[in-house]
């Protein structure tokens, strides 16, 4: 339903930058290669979901010796449904109904019915969720 590893690992490094730019008028890149360090993630697969994350909008890319990752808008404006559409989004088709020619009508529809109230309260609660409210909740739970 979630490409849970892809989102993670795209929230962990949104978070993440959006801590290191934090109060910070002009604030330097964050690398993928110093992300994946600090926590202990594959440095090709966080460069590739950063890579998405820039191409979808979310981060702007600088190259170079002082390059590095930075949020394109405030974190309050960045949510988690833009995280998770960043990077390939909810698979809703992973929530589809089988195809049985032998499931009573009632059943088809309760469960068709289900799936869409399923994904639509979802997307309401990542939209409602910003990348300043997870910076937030790590601030109060130290």
């Amino acid at each position: 339903m979630l490409r849970y590893k892809a989102s993670a690992y795209a929230v962990l490094a949104m978070y993440d930058i959006a801590k290191e730019q934090r109060g910070a008028s002009n604030p330097p890149g964050v690398r993928a290669a110093d992300i994946a360090k600090r926590y202990r993630l594959p440095k090709a697969y966080t460069a590739k979901i950063l890579s998405q994350l820039a191409n979808s909008g979310l981060l702007h890319s600088d190259r170079g010796p002082r390059g590095g990752y930075r949020l394109n808008r405030p974190a309050d404006k960045v949510t988690m449904h833009d995280i998770f559409e960043g990077v390939g989004g909810i698979a809703t088709d992973k929530m589809e109904a089988p195809s049985l020619t032998t499931i009573p009508p009632a059943v088809d529809s309760t469960l068709r019915r289900a799936r869409t109230d399923t994904i639509s309260a979802l997307k309401t609660l990542f939209k409602k969720t910003s990348l300043m409210d997870i910076l937030g909740k790590a601030a109060a739970s130290r």
